[in-house]
């Protein structure tokens, strides 16, 4: 079905292929679909869930603590006195108040080192110290359930591949926006022709490095071919929330496109940087939440409008919370204990994990940790992958958390 799709989708035009009610999976057409956004830098989870009526949070935040009366109420099905959304998180708001958020608190890893380089390697691959694996938690997934002849299965949409996708057998792709994305090479100025002869090497090498090329190659010819419908496309309708004008909106608007034309895609993964906010975070931080927020709620509106809100979900993540007392910088450094989120119409909404409170922290002035995150990972391969988490995450616990319905 999925070669009968791939082969006829350059002669639909654009609408047909947008405006399709459910995406077609290889061999599952009803198989579930997991997009990663990656705050780069370390989140400031306690001024992004707010937990207002601790006594604590306007003492140690004194120069960028959000005033009392400022921040969004949690409402809707899972109402939550204790805490407020950031005021510039109006478009997650919305979605909480509309059941489609669960919201996970304190996350992390123990003992925590607040290092940028050894949290998202921790946080990547799935395992906490040193390790000698290289591949990433979600590639070792795609490892288990994915295909040999789908680059697509599993997309970084950026300008380098994601570590979390990194595989050891079966291809993965990166694409930022499928309707640039071609074979370019210098002095050969259409796209068409500089492709046709690499076409016709792409077998019959005799080494194994040769080999090893060729497969890169043909998964960067499977990936062109495959994106040809959207590539063709002569105009896309009209998104049912706009989107925002910045990296992450435009690359969650093509996130809901590439899912939408059908091309058997089981993982995604998008970055939103600039959260390492060390000074000025009053300045800087809810810009960047504004756009987190509204590329949110537009991205799960579009899937709705295409039929795919029931297979997807969205998990928010960020290598590290940032310290409980700000700075003389009004800014916050390097912390513990970040918030996660999931977001979709299966996520069980509310508070999802313990929040310590900030009256006891840990050793080092931060927030305590409650939650490992690869107790989180556990229960999102089990619960909505249908993998087995003890074979990607090795010495897991049997711990699991009620985060889907």
């Amino acid at each position: 079905g999925l070669a009968l799709a791939t082969a006829l989708m350059p002669k639909f035009g654009g609408r047909e292929i947008f405006e399709a009610a459910q995406a077609q999976a290889a061999g599952n057409p009803a198989a579930n679909i997991l997009v990663l956004i990656y705050l780069d830098g370390g989140n400031d989870g306690l001024n992004t869930l707010i937990p207002w009526n601790d006594p604590q949070y306007h003492t140690k935040r004194s120069r960028i603590g959000i005033a009392d009366g400022a921040g969004l109420p949690l409402g809707g099905p899972a109402p939550d006195a204790n805490f407020h959304w950031h005021p510039a998180l109006t478009g997650l708001r919305d979605l909480y108040d509309a059941g489609k958020v669960a919201v996970l608190p304190s996350v992390d890893y123990t003992p925590t080192d607040q290092s940028h380089f050894n949290s998202q390697i921790y946080w990547r691959t799935g395992i906490v110290g040193q390790s000698y694996e290289r591949s990433g938690w979600l590639g070792r997934t795609i490892d288990r359930i994915g295909v040999t002849n789908n680059p697509l299965q599993a997309v970084s949409v950026g300008w380098g591949l994601d570590p979390v996708l990194l595989s050891r057998s079966k291809p993965v792709a990166t694409v930022f926006d499928p309707a640039d994305f071609a074979m370019y090479i210098p002095g050969v100025w259409d796209p068409k022709e500089g492709l046709s002869p690499y076409r016709g090497m792409v077998s019959g090498a005799r080494t194994r490095a040769r080999r090893s090329a060729q497969g890169a190659m043909r998964n960067a010819i499977s990936v062109y071919d495959r994106l040809g419908g959207l590539r063709a496309a002569p105009r896309l309708p009209e998104d049912p929330t706009p989107y925002s004008n910045d990296y992450l909106g435009k690359g969650l608007r093509n996130v809901a496109r590439m899912l939408g034309a059908g091309l058997g895609t089981r993982i995604v993964t998008v970055s939103h940087s600039g959260f390492d906010t060390h000074i000025n975070q009053a300045s800087t931080h809810p810009e960047l939440l504004t756009s987190l927020g509204n590329s949110l709620k537009a991205f799960q509106d579009d899937l709705t409008a295409k039929g795919l809100s029931d297979r997807v979900m969205t998990m928010v993540w960020s290598e590290f919370g940032r310290r409980v007392e700000d700075n003389d910088s009004n800014g916050t450094d390097h912390g513990a204990g970040g918030l996660m989120l999931l977001v979709g119409d299966h996520a069980r909404a509310g508070i999802r994990t313990e929040f310590p409170g900030l009256s006891v922290l840990d050793g080092n002035d931060n927030l305590r940790v409650t939650t490992q995150f690869r107790t989180v990972y556990a229960t999102i391969l089990e619960d909505w992958l249908g993998v087995p988490a003890g074979a990607i995450l090795p010495r897991i616990t049997s711990t699991r958390l009620p985060l889907f319905v």
